[in-house]
């Protein structure tokens, strides 16, 4: 019996560590919860992530304004248009208090895009949608078990209008909610709910999504580092010039046949970095210092390894003069693949901004960041 039990301590030990250990963690939890098929919209970014606990590590007295700014991304997650209004506002609005989240995930356009929240457990995500009942969602009928709304869909309802309302917004939308393992999924229509009801396989299950996480997880240590926001970016982000559709008109996984066009693009495209099937960009805190980190899967190192120094040198030459801060890279394999991966760190931090990661989205905005552009050579 000791034997046995000390067999199992040591098993929860090690099953604890190797958890400890990864960084992207809860990044793929919420990718689990998307259909992989999100991943041929032709958009630079695809998907937008924040982890709610890690943002709030950095300032776990209260939020300050370099916070808040530091959350680039949520402009484009809905209910997240609502916080700056106050957390202690906007808890009372969403019917949950903010800080006992773990993360919101979105995807696609205004009035079809969808947002996760993510919680702890199935009983929070439960919880929540019990207290959305009694407020004033009801149930929706149509063959979606669980689904509820409190509107008709893309109607606005100016009475029920409020900045502070991550539920109704400025426009007074109604949402559409369906609890989903450990979040729930909110959208303005209950066109689609069905399909992501069964979100198998996700985007956590895509070959070329793991390899830029399996890079992410390498340059952000769990032991001293966590990720604030991330962006899952597709070649478009690179080929600005071409049209979208071309970039990503390859079923997901193939990956052969994505390699034979944007390698085709790519010759077309001029200078630039080899081309990449999908990465990430990430928004991370390591060592008590904000980084920015790039993470693009290749079909081999020898390809990654040339776009590590591809992107090295474009930082360099077109955002050294506009941020001060360290650039390293390397190539790390990932079953067939293998992923380039670049960090640029800042200084120490002395507020909860990250200066590196606004930059980037500021390029980003201004169509101007040419970093991770797509050519036949640097």
């Amino acid at each position: 019996m000791r034997l046995k039990a000390l067999a199992l301590c040591l098993m929860t030990g090690f099953t604890t560590l190797a958890q400890a250990q990864d960084s992207t963690q809860t990044l793929q939890q919420a990718l689990k919860q998307v259909p992989e098929q999100v991943l041929t919209v032709p958009e630079a970014m695809q998907l937008y992530f924040i982890d709610v606990q890690a943002w709030r590590a950095l300032e776990p007295s209260g939020s300050t304004p370099d916070g808040m700014r530091r959350l680039a991304l949520a402009q484009w997650i809905r209910p997240l248009q609502s916080v700056g209004y106050g957390l202690d506002q906007w808890s009372t609005n969403a019917k949950i208090p903010f800080d006992t989240l773990s993360y919101f995930a979105a995807f696609g356009q205004a009035p079809g895009d969808v947002t996760y929240w993510g919680l702890k457990d199935k009983q929070s995500a439960a919880k929540l949608a019990a207290s959305l009942k009694q407020a004033d969602f009801t149930e929706v009928g149509g063959g979606v078990p669980g689904l509820i709304a409190n509107g008709e869909a893309n109607k606005m309802d100016m009475t029920k209008a409020s900045g502070r309302d991550p539920w109704r917004g400025d426009m007074g939308k109604a949402s559409f909610v369906l609890p989903l393992d450990t979040a729930l999924v909110q959208a303005s229509a209950p066109s689609g709910m069905a399909a992501l009801a069964k979100p198998a396989p996700s985007v956590a299950d895509s070959g070329i999504v793991a390899a830029a996480l399996n890079g992410l997880k390498v340059a952000v240590p769990a032991g001293g580092g966590r990720i604030v926001q991330a962006a899952i970016i597709s070649p478009v982000l690179g080929l600005a010039a071409v049209d979208p559709v071309k970039v990503l008109s390859s079923a997901p996984g193939d990956t052969d046949s994505a390699a034979r066009k944007l390698k085709a693009l790519a010759e077309s495209s001029g200078r630039g970095i080899p081309p990449y099937f999908a990465g990430i960009i990430a928004d991370a805190q390591v060592n008590n210092a904000p980084s920015v980190v790039m993470s693009l899967s290749y079909a081999d190192c020898a390809i990654a390894k040339q776009a590590v120094e591809g992107i090295g040198a474009a930082w360099k030459q077109d955002m050294a003069g506009v941020v001060t801060a360290e650039v390293s890279g390397r190539a790390v394999p990932s079953d067939k693949l293998c992923a380039a991966v670049v960090s640029v760190t800042g200084a120490k931090a002395e507020n909860a901004g990250n200066p590196i990661f606004s930059q980037v989205m500021n390029r980003y905005m201004q169509r101007d960041f040419s970093v991770l552009q797509i050519g036949a050579s640097r």
